[in-house]
């Protein structure tokens, strides 16, 4: 974590000797950082934690806790929410700790699909072999939690009966091209005006360039965030 100082005054010397400024330097050397949290942000911290001790979420806290502050600023919208690419429900439940009684949509392969013989499965079992996430588990970690809907099977075949409905935020973490591609198809025309679409990946190219594509006619302002997320916001 990096300390991020509230001023512009220059650094003074006594400034560089304070507890954590070599430790500080040392990450920031290695491309990392540290940052000291105000009191305001320490039950996220602690939630995601909490989370991590229940379940896998394969995300940084900085990007755990990104996804949260979207959900906050986008409750306010109204509207439906969704995440496309669940694995194990661990930022699932990140979102539903912020959403209150928001509708949220969890899209999956899950289990169900995984020895399917068709094109869409063999390409997922190419990529992620036998690590998937459960229908079952997903249900009972989430299970204290209100208007929790689940769609298994490959997208977008599983939007399938889904109401056409409009949202107010999305997490994709989807990793295939093929799959972020088409989640964006479908997602973005749905989005409410200020909603906000958080995606995991974006180091790999594949994925940069569908959010390029998608994105970078206008209509969305898009912005990339420094641990491998892109964050978008639709215009009116």
């Amino acid at each position: 974590m990096a300390t991020i100082a509230s001023t512009t005054r220059p650094q003074r010397w006594q400034d560089k000797l304070k507890p954590g400024a070599l430790l500080r330097s040392a990450l920031a050397r290695r491309g990392s950082m540290q940052a000291h949290l105000g009191p305001e942000w320490h039950a996220n911290l602690r939630t995601i934690h909490e989370t991590r001790q229940m379940t896998a979420i394969l995300l940084t806290d900085a990007a755990a806790l990104q996804i949260m502050i979207a959900v906050r600023a986008a409750v306010r919208l109204g509207g439906a929410m969704a995440e496309a690419g669940v694995f194990k429900g661990g930022s699932a439940r990140l979102i539903c700790e912020v959403k209150g009684e928001a509708t949220l949509r969890l899209f999956d392969v899950f289990e169900t699909q995984q020895h399917a013989s068709d094109v869409p499965a063999t390409e997922v079992r190419n990529y992620f072999g036998t690590v998937h996430g459960t229908m079952g588990l997903v249900e009972r970690i989430l299970a204290p939690y209100p208007n929790v809907h689940f769609h298994p099977g490959w997208f977008p075949a599983s939007t399938t009966g889904v109401p056409d409905e409009r949202y107010s935020f999305v997490h994709l973490d989807m990793d295939l091209v093929s799959s972020t591609n088409a989640a964006l198809d479908y997602f973005l025309p749905r989005m409410l005006a200020g909603g906000i679409v958080i995606g995991d990946d974006y180091y790999d190219p594949g994925v940069r360039q569908c959010f390029a594509e998608h994105c970078g006619q206008g209509g969305y302002t898009l912005m990339e965030l420094p641990w491998g997320q892109v964050m978008v916001i639709k215009h009116l």
